[in-house]
């Protein structure tokens, strides 16, 4: 592992800065210290069973990339090495690869390629210089018993290899990104802006999809009534299903979509900061139990609504007397309404459709350096049904360095 650090390092203090006049590249690195309860998985509380014992590693490395190609067209990039799904580092991915056009005295801008996802807050924060809690929240972070090839699905969320396995799918995709295009418009500077998405994947999906049957849409209204409020209004609609051969003799999967609206703010002022999200999202989904997929008489797939909602809240508190710390707290919650089984089906055991959660995290920051940061957070996680408590907590701390 010394020598993969080594190794990233010089490549690092090789890449910072400018490489051409043209090309800017800026990268960071972070290193992990983290321990987490016996039944941890990265399905659950985003820490790999097999890393739940105290370990230390890398646990993210980014190569960010910027270009100013003349005539209000900008290049932004990023190539992401992390620990997902697996606790060790995987294969380099271009997580973000943008063109934009932004006309310098035009209120509108706009945006193809792999950008940041509009929706919401977390996107905007998932970076681990950004990241209070080092996990994402449940809506993000929490895989649920839906999966884009089975749809309903009890296994899903509870069992398996993420990148391996089918695992289900997260409320928003945890990654943050999405495929398409983007327009902006300032519609009053400093005070409402309008953005508008498009892609041919929903929100959930971690896909990118070339079936141009699969669409979405997104947009979000951006508010600040006063300067210490921040508000967001969000909305999502699109296609989440893809071919798979357990599901080959089935068409028109495109049909099956997910509808995402939500809201979002920041209230600041002086040492303290309130933020959150409240999300609402509902499936068109079929649904598959122990025997295969559920068809109606005519044969076509049995279509079930479902429906669950979460929320977050941030509570950041900044030491005046000491410099750099911060100190934070979240409290959050996802919930996962009741469904009507059609004729009697013995598809799940129990309703909701998914089991209610709430999770609770504390963390302390310190800001070394302008470039570095250290943070240390512990999370404990509580489950409506379940009669004997989880162990699926964690302590994790990062060591974030950006150059």
């Amino acid at each position: 592992m010394l020598n993969r650090i080594r190794q990233i390092l010089i490549l690092l203090s090789m890449l910072s800065g400018s490489v051409a006049a043209q090309i800017e590249v800026n990268g960071s690195l972070t290193f992990e210290v983290g321990a987490a309860g016996k039944q941890s998985s990265f399905l659950t509380n985003e820490t790999v069973w097999d890393y739940r014992r105290p370990h230390l590693g890398i646990q993210q490395f980014n190569l960010f990339f910027f270009s100013d190609l003349g005539n209000s067209f900008f290049f932004n990039g990023r190539l992401q090495w992390d620990t997902w799904g697996s606790g060790k580092l995987n294969q380099p991915r271009l997580t973000l690869a943008a063109l934009s056009w932004e006309p310098e005295a035009s209120p509108f801008s706009l945006t193809i390629g792999r950008y940041i996802s509009p929706f919401g807050l977390y996107p905007r924060r998932q970076l681990p210089s950004e990241n209070l809690f080092v996990n994402a929240p449940l809506a993000y972070g929490y895989f649920i018993n839906i999966s884009d090839t089975h749809g309903l699905w009890p296994k899903a969320g509870d069992a398996g290899t993420y990148g391996s396995d089918d695992v289900g799918l997260t409320t928003v995709y945890f990654g943050g990104y999405t495929s398409g295009a983007m327009l902006n418009w300032v519609i009053l500077p400093d005070r409402l802006d309008l953005t508008l998405g498009f892609s041919n994947q929903a929100l959930s999906s971690q896909q990118n999809y070339t079936n141009l049957q699969n669409f979405n849409v997104l947009t979000r209204i951006g508010l600040q009534p006063v300067i210490f409020w921040q508000q967001g209004f969000s909305f999502s609609y699109g296609s989440f299903m893809q071919r798979h051969p357990i599901n080959v003799d089935f068409d028109q999967l495109e049909k099956f979509r997910q509808f995402l609206a939500g809201t979002d703010f920041v209230l600041a002022y002086a040492y303290f900061e309130l933020s959150g999200e409240w999300i609402y999202s509902g499936w068109l989904v079929p649904a598959r139990d122990e025997i295969g997929f559920q068809v109606d008489d005519s044969g076509n797939l049995r279509q079930y609504e479902l429906k669950n909602h979460s929320w977050y809240a941030d509570l950041k508190f900044e030491p005046p007397f000491i410099s750099g710390t911060s100190l934070a707290f979240r409290a959050e919650n996802l919930t996962f309404e009741k469904m009507k089984i059609p004729g009697g089906s013995t598809l799940l055991t129990s309703n909701p459709w998914d089991e209610d959660i709430s999770r609770y995290t504390v963390s302390i920051g310190y800001k070394m350096t302008r470039n570095i940061v250290f943070r240390i957070a512990a999370s404990d996680q509580y489950y409506a049904k379940s009669n004997l408590k989880k162990e699926d907590w964690t302590l994790r701390s990062i060591l974030n360095i950006t150059m």
